[in-house]
């Protein structure tokens, strides 16, 4: 069978050393390179936080607490890990429109995290989580 571009096989000389070259930096890098690691963002306001003072906070109403309280009980940190409990305080920020709650909201209800799976709801609570993170402050 005959080739409609029989000139499209060649491949040039540069071309190929430049490929080997990429190749084998790629290879080099790949030894050191680490992916990165998800990392919990906690507003500089709430960084120091104790959990006792968090607590109140959260009970209070502030969105951002209630928020870093849902990461506390996600990860099991100082709490015992409990998801639903992380769930309902991401659905407190969310509903106070804390975009970062509502963004923890839909990984949860995308992933079946402490409440029950639904990419509809999650889908709804990512565009909340958008829409939080663009209105002018």
């Amino acid at each position: 069978m005959r080739h409609l571009c029989p000139d499209a096989a060649r491949t040039h000389p540069a071309l190929t050393l430049i490929f080997w070259i990429g190749l084998s930096a790629t290879s080099a890098c790949a030894t050191t390179w680490k992916p990165p690691v998800h990392t919990v963002y906690w507003p500089r306001s709430l960084a120091g936080c104790s959990l006792q003072k968090l607590w109140k906070l959260a009970h209070a109403g502030d969105p951002e607490a209630e928020n870093a309280l849902g990461n506390r009980y996600l990860h099991g940190q100082g709490v015992k890990q409990d998801w639903k409990k992380a769930a309902a305080w991401y659905h407190k920020a969310a509903l106070a429109g804390n975009a970062r709650g509502a963004f923890n909201l839909a990984f949860a209800y995308n992933f079946g995290e402490g409440v029950p799976q639904n990419t509809h709801k999650a889908v709804y609570w990512w565009q909340q989580s958008a829409k939080d993170r663009h209105q002018p402050s």
